[in-house]
């Protein structure tokens, strides 16, 4: 059978997986659901000994999954360039979405300069991310793109990194 055939004889399959995200808008899961059907038409191996059916179930839950996911991580993006109304780098918004659970208030410029002097410490792949991330707004899946390496380990690479920067500014308050 053509691969086009399969996924539209499936089409039905993923309005019912669709349907087992109600926290989810249906229209995203839907869309996110079509584009696993479409990526498990592209990839079916019959020789495998699965029907298709199973294989895209498999596929479809875990593309609306990878949906739901990236709404809920991803945090609202500050531009670290963005200038404040007395012409100051207003980056207090910036490190509390980087801090996340850490209650950090940068009320005067040495603890802003801190943060910028611990991006400036980072490696160079590290400093290239959060730049991406955090100064150009780019998510995870351009950041990959671009570096060459997949979404799920950007992820990965980010939440080391900021864990890092957290624990360095907490030494640095510390002292």
């Amino acid at each position: 059978m053509e691969r086009s055939a399969k996924a539209e004889d499936n089409i039905g399959l993923v309005y019912h997986i669709a349907q087992k995200f109600p926290n989810m808008d249906f229209d995203e899961a839907i869309s996110a659901g079509s584009l696993g059907l479409v990526k498990a038409a592209n990839t079916f191996d019959e020789s495998k000994g699965f029907k298709f059916a199973t294989y895209a179930a498999r596929c479809i839950y875990n593309e609306i999954l990878m949906e739901l996911r990236r709404n809920r991580k991803q945090p609202q993006c500050f531009s670290l360039t963005q200038e404040s109304e007395n012409g100051e780098f207003d980056i207090t918004e910036v490190f509390e979405s980087l801090a996340h659970h850490d209650h950090y208030r940068f009320e005067d410029y040495e603890e802003r300069r801190d943060l910028r002097d611990a991006v400036a410490r980072l490696g160079e792949r590290d400093r290239q991310i959060i730049e991406m991330r955090y100064y150009q707004e780019k998510t995870q899946t351009e950041i990959a793109a671009a570096i060459g390496v997949s979404q799920s380990y950007i992820c990965r690479l980010e939440r080391r990194i900021l864990k890092q920067l957290r624990r360095e500014l907490h030494e640095t308050s510390q002292h």
